[in-house]
Order: C-alpha cells, then structure tokens, then sequence
C-alpha cells in the first residue's frame, strides 16, 4: 500500500497595503478600494483572516458565484482559516447588483459559519455585504449573528486609541 506525504501551505499573491480595520465602514473601503470587490460581475466571497492581536494576516477568495449566488459552506471558510492560522475572521461578499441588503440566505451561512467557528476556537467578528455605493454590516445591524463581544472590542479599541492619541495632542 501507498500513501502520500504532502504538505498544506499558503502561496502569497501579492502584497497590499491597507490601514488598520477600525469599522465595518473601513472593512468596507478596504474592500472597495483595495480589492475593488463592488466591481465584481459575479457574487464573491472574501475572507479576511486575523491573528490573535486582530491584525489583518491575509485576505483570500473562499468562492466565486453567478450574478445572483454563490455557494460557500463552513469548510471552505475555515479550511482557509486555519491555513492562515487566524483567531478571527471577517466575511464579505458583494451583490453585483449594487443592493447590498442581505438575502435570507447571507443571514442563514452567518449564523452557520458562527456555529462552526465556535467549535473551532475561531470568532466571526462581523459578515460585510458590499454593494456598489453602500454596504451591511452584520455586526452594526444583525449582532446575534456575530461574535458580539469580540466584535465590540474589535473595533472599540481603535475608537479607544484614537481618543487617546488626541487627547495626548492637546
């Protein structure tokens, strides 16, 4: 009998500069700006993967759709993941048709990736639907579906080091 030994590695495409995700709104930019994902003809889903300080390590596409779907499951999230070796994740995915109101099905896979992240030890800490002017975040509009706490603290912190950066300015 045969088996193969084989090894799983992540194979960097290209470097990209961004500033520190402080929002759901800055998640959004860097997704309109950086990775022009409100331009894409077809449903794309990203994820971004971040490391225990909530540093954004990586960024990489987990599925790409038809104009109005795409299919995503909790393994093709989470297997990126763990490759990245990330404590916590953002989804996003764009509405090619500008609308970035979530369908009961985006409400449907938050909640799965969730539930799997928890078993995993791996926090979802917000969806973001992009759409061609706006965007929906599940963490500002939809809460139970994310990791509330984690979320907060997320994007708290640096609301936290902006206050005090420009208190010490004064």
């Amino acid at each position: 009998m045969k088996m193969i030994r084989s090894k799983l590695i992540m194979v960097k495409e290209k470097d990209i500069e961004y500033e520190k995700l402080s929002s759901p709104y800055s998640v959004y930019e860097f997704l309109k700006e950086k990775l022009e994902l409100h331009k894409e003809p077809e449903e794309v889903v990203m994820l971004l993967s971040l490391d225990n300080k909530k540093n954004l390590v990586s960024c990489c596409e987990v599925s790409r759709g038809t104009t109005d779907k795409a299919i995503l499951s909790p393994r093709d999230v989470y297997k990126r993941a763990l490759v990245s070796n990330a404590m916590f994740i953002i989804l996003a995915h764009n509405h090619p048709t500008g609308n970035a109101t979530p369908s009961n099905q985006d409400k449907f896979i938050t909640r799965a990736i969730k539930e799997a992240g928890e078993i995993l030890d791996l926090k979802l800490l917000d969806h973001i639907v992009v759409g061609e002017k706006n965007y929906y975040s599940f963490y500002e509009e939809n809460p139970e579906l994310v990791e509330k706490e984690e979320s907060t603290g997320f994007y708290n912190q640096y609301i936290e080091k902006k206050k005090d950066d420009l208190e010490r300015s004064m």
